[in-house]
């Protein structure tokens, strides 16, 4: 008998998060996973600490990936180094530095 917490496959599509405040998580497939902590760190993507592990396929990159800590942006599910590289997306400067030797 194991005491490790079960993993549940999600797969891929979207989800949504119910209750008042959010208290679950649901899957594509039906599955309810509940919540335990919400992060409202961003405005574009909720961060989500979640009960049990889930594997899924990041929405972002593609990878399968096992996690307890989910990012949710427009209804699909992000890893959590998608949802780091969020930020350094967005941070990129929209222009080129010029070259130091081509300015004499």
């Amino acid at each position: 008998m194991s005491i490790a917490p079960q993993t549940s496959s999600v797969g891929t599509g979207s989800t949504h998060v119910v209750g008042e405040p959010a208290h679950a998580i649901v899957f594509a497939d039906g599955t309810t996973v509940e919540i335990l902590s919400s992060y409202p760190v961003r405005p574009d993507a909720d961060l989500h600490s979640l009960a049990r592990a889930v594997e899924f396929a990041c929405a972002h990159c593609r990878e399968h990936c096992e996690a307890t800590l989910v990012a949710v942006r427009d209804d699909c599910l992000l890893c959590p180094g998608c949802y780091a590289a969020l930020d350094v997306v967005q941070a990129a400067p929209a222009t080129e530095i010029p070259d130091a030797r081509s300015a004499a």
